[in-house]
């Protein structure tokens, strides 16, 4: 077992989680504006710059874990490392004047939020592209140290493995934010979701479908099924905490696309993972700042629970 990694992941799948939400509401704003416009909001508003933090935190530690994997990983993928730090800026700079912008000539705070939904739907559609190159190694040629777009979309799975996370992500948003409007539609798109992209892992490598698999198609299943059997159950699944809680645990158990090897195989996990010195500065970090992430988290659930802001509907109309 590999504890430098495990835990690493274990960050790691924190971000995603939180970034996923976002994304998920990214979606349903620019999918379902007037209906969801107003929840959505009041989620996002509180938990951007948390997100933000946890995403410098994992890539510190990821620098401590793998010092020697980080700048072959940098230049392989710097174009799609480009566009994602553009788009993060743009995620930010929206979000950040949206909040304090009610309207300065053409410019108001709804176009500012819909900016932010558009930016961080491709930033996610960029961080799919390299999980998805992380795991499968589809257009990386890890000795020349080059990423191929073009052969990546032509890799069995590749496009795939972008659709079906979406199709998930579109099904079980109406479950984090609660929308009774959209109920119908959540567990029918997560099957369906899990169904693409449990085919698009098998197309990039039958090996990538074990029987493990069966932990995050289950976990999220349940929570589809939870939301429409009753509201009792749903208010449970819906729950903020609760939710990225399961997601989190549903990404960490997703670590064997990873673990032993990287990329395709062209990459042993262990053999680039850090020792002596450097393992136990991850380690104080990885406590340190997860520590306080962690409060960092509650507190904004807690804000997102009790918040009412009277204003964000008349801002986003």
């Amino acid at each position: 077992m590999n504890i430098i990694f495990e835990l690493y992941f274990a960050v790691f799948a924190i971000f995603a989680s939180l970034l996923i939400t976002e994304v998920m509401g990214s979606a349903v704003l620019l999918l379902f504006w007037k209906q969801a416009k107003t929840t959505v909001l009041e989620y996002i508003l509180p938990i951007w710059e948390v997100t933000g933090t946890f995403a410098a935190l994992t890539v510190v530690v990821g620098d401590f874990a793998f010092p020697t994997l980080l700048i072959p990983i940098a230049l392989i993928f710097a174009p799609l490392l480009t566009v994602f730090l553009i788009l993060f800026v743009a995620r930010n700079a929206s979000l950040a004047f949206g909040e304090f912008l009610i309207k300065r000539k053409w410019l108001d705070s709804t176009k500012l939020y819909r900016i932010y939904a558009l930016a961080t739907m491709i930033l996610g559609l960029t961080v799919l592209v390299l999980l998805s190159a992380l795991v499968s190694g589809a257009g990386v040629n890890y000795t020349e140290g080059t990423f191929s777009l073009g052969e990546w979309i032509s890799s069995p799975g590749s496009l795939l493995f972008v659709v079906g996370t979406l199709v998930v992500a579109v099904g079980v948003a109406p479950v984090f934010f609660a929308l009774e409007p959209m109920k119908k539609i959540a567990l029918p798109f997560a099957a369906a979701g899990i169904g693409l992209s449990v085919l698009a892992y098998y197309l990039y490598s039958p090996s990538f479908v074990p029987a493990l698999m069966l932990i995050p198609v289950i976990l999220t299943l349940l929570v589809g099924v939870l939301f429409a059997v009753s509201k009792k159950t749903a208010a449970i699944v819906s729950n903020k905490a609760i939710f990225i809680a399961v997601l989190s645990v549903i990404v960490f158990s997703l670590q064997f696309l990873i673990y032993p090897s990287a990329i395709g195989g062209a990459v042993n996990v262990d053999s680039v993972t850090t020792a002596g010195p450097m393992a136990t500065g991850f380690l104080i970090i990885t406590a340190v700042g997860g520590t306080l992430l962690a409060i960092m988290i509650a507190f904004y659930m807690n804000v997102v629970r009790r918040t009412q802001n009277p204003k964000l509907e008349s801002k986003s109309k």
